[in-house]
C-alpha cells in the first residue's frame, strides 16, 4: 500500500538524520522546557532560532510560540485590542478567528477592506483543501491595512528558499505585514512562529499570553538549526516529484494544483476508489464535519521514492486518458 496523505511535506518526521538531530537536542535540553520565556534561565536556543527564522524569511523579526493556532490567536487578540477591525477572508482557518471579526464570503469585499489603514485583513497563504491561493494579483496597490497570512501549509516547502509567503508579499504589500504559521507541517516539529516588524513582535513579546505560555520544545529548535542542508535537499527532492506530476496533469480540469504546492486536488470522487484498487491511498474525507464537503487529495512527500512517484504517475495517466 502506498500512502499519499498527511502534511509532513518534506518527509522530516521519519527522516533518520532529522530524528538524530532531535535526539541530540534532547540530550542537551531534555524533552521539553515548560517554563516562561521571561525566565532568566530560558535556553538560548529560542533567541537563536528566532533570529535564524527571521533571516531565512527575510523578515525583521520572529517570535516562537507553542503552536500555529497560538500564533494566530496571539496576533488576532493583540490587533483587536488595539482597536482594529478584523476582516477574515473566505475560508480563513480558525486559528485566525476572533470574536467580532467580520467574515467575508467574497474576495472582493475582503480586498476592499485592505485599502483601509485601521483594518486587519487575515487570510491563509493557501487553502489546502480547495488547493487555491488568495487572489494576490488583485491586492490594492495603495492598500494600507495590516495583512496577516497564515502560512501553516506553505512554510518550509513553498516560495523562495521554502520560506513561504513573506518573500513574495513583502515586495508587493505597502502596509504592515505579519505571517503566522504552524511548524508542524513541512518542518515536522511542534510549535508556531510569527513573522513581522520589530515593533509588532516586541509588543507581542510583552503580552501575558506570551509570557504565561510554554514555548516549543527546545530540542526541535536545536534540530532545525542543525539541519538546514537536509531541509534544502528534501525540498529539492519534493519539487523534483512535483515537476513530474504537475507536468503530467497540466491542463486537466479534473484536478486542482498550485505550482510547487505538494497537494493535488481530485475533483472526480470515483478516482479515490480506482487508485485504491491499485494500492494507492489518498487523503479523502468530509471536513471539518460529517456533512461538510468531501475533499479528495493526493499529498506528495519528499520521502516518496522515484519508483512510487512513477507508479502514481502511471495510474494517473490511466485515469486521465
Amino acid at each position: 500500500m502506498l500512502v499519499f496523505s498527511g502534511t509532513s511535506y518534506l518527509g522530516l518526521d521519519h527522516h533518520p538524520q532529522f530524528r538524530a538531530a532531535v535526539q541530540r537536542g534532547m540530550e542537551q535540553y531534555g524533552t521539553h522546557y515548560g517554563g516562561s520565556r521571561r525566565s532568566p534561565l530560558v535556553p538560548g536556543v529560542y533567541a537563536e532560532a528566532e533570529a535564524a527564522m527571521a533571516a531565512w524569511a527575510g523578515a525583521p523579526a520572529a517570535l516562537l510560540v507553542g503552536s500555529g493556532t497560538s500564533a494566530g490567536q496571539l496576533v488576532a487578540s493583540y490587533l483587536a485590542s488595539r482597536g482594529h477591525t478584523l476582516q477574515l477572508s473566505p475560508f480563513a482557518h480558525p486559528a485566525s478567528w476572533w470574536p467580532g471579526a467580520e467574515a467575508h464570503h467574497e474576495w472582493a469585499t475582503w480586498l476592499a477592506a485592505a485599502r483601509e489603514h485601521d483594518q486587519v485583513c487575515l487570510t491563509d497563504g493557501i487553502n489546502p483543501l480547495r488547493i487555491a491561493l488568495p487572489p494576490w494579483d488583485a491586492l490594492p496597490a495603495n492598500g494600507s491595512a495590516t495583512l496577516v497570512v497564515d502560512d501553516a501549509h506553505l512554510l518550509g516547502c513553498w516560495g523562495a528558499a521554502g520560506a513561504g509567503s513573506w518573500p513574495m508579499l513583502r515586495g508587493r504589500w505597502a502596509g504592515e505585514l505579519m505571517v503566522t504559521a504552524s511548524l508542524g507541517k513541512a518542518l515536522a516539529m511542534p510549535g508556531g512562529v510569527i513573522l513581522g516588524s520589530q515593533a509588532l513582535v516586541a509588543a507581542l513579546r510583552e503580552l501575558p499570553q506570551f509570557g504565561g505560555a510554554s514555548p516549543p520544545p527546545p530540542a526541535y529548535l536545536y534540530a532545525w538549526l542543525h539541519t538546514q542542508e537536509l531541509r534544502e535537499a528534501q525540498r529539492t527532492r519534493l519539487h523534483h516529484h512535483l515537476r513530474y506530476l504537475q507536468g503530467l496533469l497540466a491542463g486537466d480540469e479534473r484536478v486542482r494544483m498550485v505550482p510547487g504546492f505538494p497537494v493535488i486536488g481530485l475533483l472526480v470522487p470515483a478516482w479515490v476508489d480506482r487508485l485504491a484498487e491499485q494500492g494507492i491511498v489518498v487523503s479523502a474525507f468530509r471536513y471539518p464535519g460529517p456533512t461538510d464537503p468531501y475533499y479528495a487529495r493526493i499529498v506528495v512527500r519528499a520521502d516518496h521514492t522515484d519508483e512510487e512517484i512513477a507508479f502514481l504517475g502511471k495510474c494517473l495517466r490511466e485515469l486521465t486518458a
